[in-house]
């Protein structure tokens, strides 16, 4: 993994002199010249390190950690703090600000590569930590705690900027008889075998979680909502010529049922998700391996599609 280094210093001599020493290094460094503008990096980029300069203009460097601690919960990105005043009183200030290096200008260049290795091996844990605390055990898809938060996230977005955004819930069908005709072991390689399977079929964008058993959800944008629904079906349809070969030699095949809902029809995330629930109970119920969009009663779209 690549390591991306934030350098924030409005002396361009400084920011050039840190620069060439850490890319020759195998860094990839990218260069701000006051804390507004790295900012605005730090928010378009995965940076992993940032080196900051203490005092700039538009924003300083206090200012800077703490907007980036603010919205860095999970301690992602590693600060290191320059200033060349020495007064404890400001150390005290930028560890308070969230910063969790300091060092004194003029810069040994040495040190500063120490520091960024050690920052390295921290946000590294970081984000392992991260990536476990947000992943399913089981299927490596997005766990139910953090797929909600997402669809938390992506909720308001959509209501605020008036983007049109969709959920698709999907069951394993007759997934009981599955575990008791090949036993649990190969209903949970059936599992495994769906997540991958729908994992890579996620149009940009959008995101998947397990929320549960053999339940599934898609969050997936859906300007066009045919090609939203296309998308859906794809999975729908290409999930049924999936096998999976069980641990005797044997192998089943099994389908999905979804449920769909669009969020501008909803008030709330519990609203869109007991819709699209109650999509998905209606697939169930009128035949499995099919998808149900919640929209107006009764009104079939295609052959395999039905609005609710």
């Amino acid at each position: 993994m690549e390591t991306n280094i934030l350098v924030a210093d409005d002396s361009e001599y400084f920011r050039e002199q840190i620069r060439a020493d850490l890319e020759s290094n195998g860094y990839r460094v990218l260069l701000a010249e006051d804390g507004a503008q790295a900012l605005a990096i730090y928010r378009s980029h995965d940076i992993h390190i940032l080196i900051t300069d203490l005092e700039m203009p538009v924003m300083t460097g206090l200012e800077l950690c703490w907007h980036v601690r603010a919205e860095d919960d999970q301690h992602r990105t590693f600060t290191i703090l320059m200033t060349g005043d020495t007064e404890t009183v400001r150390r005290i200030e930028a560890f308070d600000s969230g910063a969790d290096e300091f060092l004194a200008k003029p810069i040994d260049l040495s040190m500063l590569r120490a520091r960024v290795r050690a920052g390295e091996r921290i946000t590294r844990m970081h984000r392992v930590m991260v990536e476990m605390l947000h992943t399913d055990y089981l299927t490596g898809v997005l766990n139910r705690r953090y797929f909600m938060e997402r669809l938390e996230q992506a909720y308001r977005a959509a209501k605020e900027e008036g983007t049109a955004l969709a959920v698709a819930m999907f069951d394993l069908d007759h997934f009981k008889t599955i575990n008791d005709t090949h036993g649990h072991s190969n209903g949970d390689l059936a599992l495994k075998r769906f997540a991958d399977h729908c994992a890579g079929q996620v149009p940009d964008g959008g995101f998947l979680g397990r929320l549960g058993g053999e339940e599934f959800c898609l969050c997936l944008p859906a300007g066009d909502l045919e090609t939203a629904l296309a998308q859906v079906e794809a999975i729908r349809r290409s999930t049924a010529e999936l096998m999976v070969e069980a641990g005797s030699g044997a192998s089943f095949a099994f389908t999905v049922s979804i449920g769909m809902c669009l969020v501008q029809d909803t008030g709330s995330v519990n609203d869109l998700m007991t819709q699209a629930d109650e999509a998905l109970y209606f697939a169930k119920r009128s035949g499995r391996n099919r998808t149900v969009l919640r929209g107006a009663e009764g009104v079939t779209v295609k052959a395999r599609f039905y609005v609710m």
